[in-house]
């Protein structure tokens, strides 16, 4: 029986996104007088102005949106891609992994302090469901990043999915 479960997470606005936000409305802000003022006193070319004007507010429209951010949890029979999708316009594949392959897996709050060197993939959000999540680490070696943390908030669906494919060792560490 094949197994597919797919989670989306919204991720948290943390005060640097806010932060970036403020900062790109004010340099919007900015551009855009300096804009109006040589376009329309120094150089009278109102038209140019306009045009100028539209690009820069869509460009800034594009660059406020970008820090709208979604991660989406699959599980196809023991695989798990995580994507993120910025803005709902576009996705990136952040990691694909097998479950089998980890060789450490549990509650966040109970992970081994990291090595040097180590890759560490964050998707951590919180739940569209508005269910209290917790996150979860997961070990393993990737063929091109190397050694990887996955940090990610799973819901049930999605560990129940997980479930059966871990190693053995880590069935029994798991509640």
């Amino acid at each position: 029986m094949d197994i597919f479960v797919e989670q989306i997470v919204k991720k948290e606005v943390t005060g640097k996104d806010w932060a970036k936000r403020v900062f790109i409305g004010i340099g919007m802000g900015v551009v855009a007088a300096v804009c109006v003022f040589v376009f329309l006193f120094i150089l009278p070319i109102p038209g140019l102005a306009l045009l100028l004007l539209a690009g820069i507010f869509y460009g800034g429209y594009r660059l406020l949106t970008n820090s709208d951010c979604e991660y989406e949890y699959i599980v196809t029979n023991g695989e798990i891609d995580i994507d993120k999708i910025i803005a709902k316009r576009n996705r990136v594949r952040l990691i694909t992994a097998k479950a089998s392959a980890f060789e450490a897996f549990g509650e966040y709050k109970d992970a081994p302090k990291l090595e040097s060197g180590v890759t560490v993939v964050s998707a951590v959000g919180e739940s569209e469901s508005g269910a209290e999540t917790t996150a979860y680490y997961a070990d393993f070696k990737h063929a091109t990043a190397g050694n990887v943390r996955l940090v990610f908030t799973p819901e049930e669906k999605v560990l129940e999915a997980i479930k059966p494919f871990l190693p053995r060792q880590l069935k029994i560490n798991r509640k």
